[in-house]
């Protein structure tokens, strides 16, 4: 079963894209089983420079912004880096959303986009399930 993302994510993501629309709808879509999480605070060493999202995992909270940067964000760039994911899979899944959709529905057309784009989808699932795990509270 194909289940929705969150739409504020993924229109945060997609922001910085060449070709999706920017803004932050808000948390009304759930994601998937997203498979291990790693604790990015706990790898800092401290001879080494805290990571730095490459770009605002969410456009519009501050607050669920900076959980994200300090939880999760290995996972987040690797994401936002691999074109797979940010462009392809991302705007993929802004099509299904934010576009009327066939007969089949939006589950269908995101089922395509996970056939279509299964490196990005793999990379997505891990950024956003990091950040719902360990950014639940911070990023309602």
């Amino acid at each position: 079963m194909v289940r929705l993302f969150p739409i504020a994510v993924l229109l945060s993501i997609a922001a910085c894209s060449s070709s999706a629309p920017s803004g932050d709808a808000g948390p009304d879509l759930s994601v998937g089983d997203t498979g291990p999480v790693h604790d990015s605070a706990a790898d800092v060493g401290a001879d080494t420079a805290p990571c730095v999202l490459v770009k605002p995992y969410s456009t519009k909270d501050p607050v669920c912004n900076q959980c994200a940067e300090q939880r999760c964000c290995p996972e987040i760039n690797a994401c936002l880096g691999d074109p797979e994911c940010d462009d392809a899979y991302v705007n993929c899944m802004l099509a299904c959303a934010l576009t009327p959709v066939p007969d089949a529905g939006v589950d269908a057309c995101l089922a395509q986009c996970a056939t279509d784009h299964p490196a990005g989808k793999a990379s997505y699932d891990v950024a956003i399930g990091c950040a719902e795990s360990r950014c639940a509270v911070e990023c309602q």
